[in-house]
């Protein structure tokens, strides 16, 4: 089947929205945001301004209503509707990130909260927060710019998940990075190194939040688990960890995520003597040795997993034949038994490939590639914009490597669906320019 796909946005400037979680289009689907910028070919500077606004898309036309500094290229500024003439964007209020909110029909920012918003009601009156300046420290998909306030802290007992009420600007503690970390306690660790949290996802009643609990283990690598809690707080539970990435809610009671679940090598990762000094320069070795010798084992191959939100754990592998490597999938709003993917550049063409994939018939229908391009990352700032990240998670990744993918050029399709399921919008590199592109069902 052919599908039709149209430009959103054009250049010179670049334009993008961000990651693969959020319905991009206001209700009646005329505008889409996005965030405008000059240049891609490095990560974002400490108080580097970007376009904030909407397009036209039938038009290809940017309207630009504010500015941001809290951006980061793979999540955008996590802007999203929260009616069909309003939305809210992450920003620095003051010494703290928070977000601003818009109204696209005075054109102009109404109001701002004081905490920040990764995902927010359908209601459009909660918005669910994290630290994004732990983020940025500990590697992960943050701001630069500001100190983390619990930067002394492995596991804070005061930071973590914030819920704020947006019409009265009142924000609670939801759960703390403490609470989370002792919840399962055995597949979680105090070995020293710093506990975060990211990529909230509320579920399709709203009722609970799915995120992801991290940190990094003795040999380098990072532990992850799959976490889920009522939008007030209650049933904190751990559904799964080892090797987890992307992943969506497949309905109320189940999500579906890309990776490899407690397998024998995540047990034998978390072993203390792995945390003794005299072992750990030897871990890079090991690790390597044993991908190597383990590297086709279905023991520890990785998988789409379907994971029942419960206190039992339940993870069963699907579409082992069909779904062959990691994504970013967002389930149809209207029907959840559609989800649009994408996959990562292939070797031999540097392309991703845009699909969709039906859970009831376990089938997937290709919709096109799209080339990702060749250009380096600009290191002359990489002074300035690596700047604030913590010298121990820089010690196990490289810095062009970081750089890279914190950076543009790295532009994953990301896709996501309108609200009625008519409509797939994601950002692609392979005309020259970073642009919004739409895929019209």
């Amino acid at each position: 089947m052919k599908y039709e796909i149209i430009k959103a946005t054009s250049g010179p400037k670049h334009h993008l929205f961000g990651f693969h979680d959020i319905v991009a289009f206001n209700k009646s689907g005329d505008k889409i945001l996005s965030v405008e910028t000059d240049v891609i070919n490095r990560p974002p500077l400490a108080n580097e301004e970007f376009g904030v606004g909407y397009a036209l898309w039938e038009e290809q036309r940017f309207i630009e209503l504010g500015k941001t500094v809290a951006l980061n290229y793979p999540q955008g500024a996590r802007q999203q509707w929260l009616s069909d003439t309003e939305f809210i964007v992450n920003n620095r209020i003051g010494n703290h990130w928070g977000a601003d909110i818009y109204d696209v029909t005075v054109g102009k920012k109404i109001g701002s909260i004081d905490n920040t918003a990764h995902c927010v009601t359908k209601d459009g009156k909660w918005a669910y927060g994290i630290n994004y300046a732990r983020l940025f420290r500990l590697g992960g998909y943050g701001y630069n710019g500001l100190p983390d306030k619990f930067i002394s802290e492995a596991i804070p007992l005061k930071d973590g998940i914030y819920k704020t009420e947006i019409a009265t600007n009142h924000s609670d503690l939801l759960v703390s990075i403490g609470d989370v970390a002792q919840c399962d306690a055995e597949t979680s660790a105090n070995n020293g190194s710093h506990h975060y949290v990211t990529h909230l996802l509320l579920s399709p009643n709203n009722k609970r939040i799915a995120f992801l609990h991290r940190f990094f283990l003795a040999d380098g690598g990072i532990r992850t688990r799959l976490m889920t809690v009522g939008t007030d707080g209650s049933d904190l539970r751990c559904l799964a960890y080892g090797f987890l990435s992307h992943y969506d809610w497949r309905d109320e009671n189940n999500i579906f995520i890309w990776g490899r679940a407690g397998s024998s090598i995540d047990v034998m990762r978390t072993n203390p003597l792995f945390s003794n000094p005299l072992v750990r320069p030897l871990l890079r070795g090991v690790k390597s040795l044993v991908r190597i010798v383990l590297g086709h084992s279905k023991s520890i191959s990785k998988h789409f997993l379907m994971v029942g939100d419960t206190d039992d754990k339940s993870i069963i592998p699907f579409a082992e034949d069909i779904l062959l490597e990691d994504g970013h999938p967002m389930c149809c709003p209207t029907n959840r038994n559609i989800m649009i993917c994408d996959t990562y550049p292939h070797k031999e063409t540097n392309t991703r490939t845009l699909f969709f994939y039906d859970f009831t018939k376990n089938a997937k229908n290709e919709i096109g590639e799209y080339y990702m391009g060749k250009e380096q990352v600009d290191m002359t700032l990489a002074e300035q914009f690596l700047a604030g990240i913590d010298e121990s998670v820089l010690s196990f990744v490289s810095i062009e490597q970081m750089s890279f993918t914190r950076s543009g050029l790295h532009c994953d399709l990301h896709p996501r669906w309108d609200a009625y399921g008519k409509m797939v919008a994601f950002d692609s590199i392979h005309e020259g320019t970073r642009q919004i592109y739409i895929v019209k069902r």
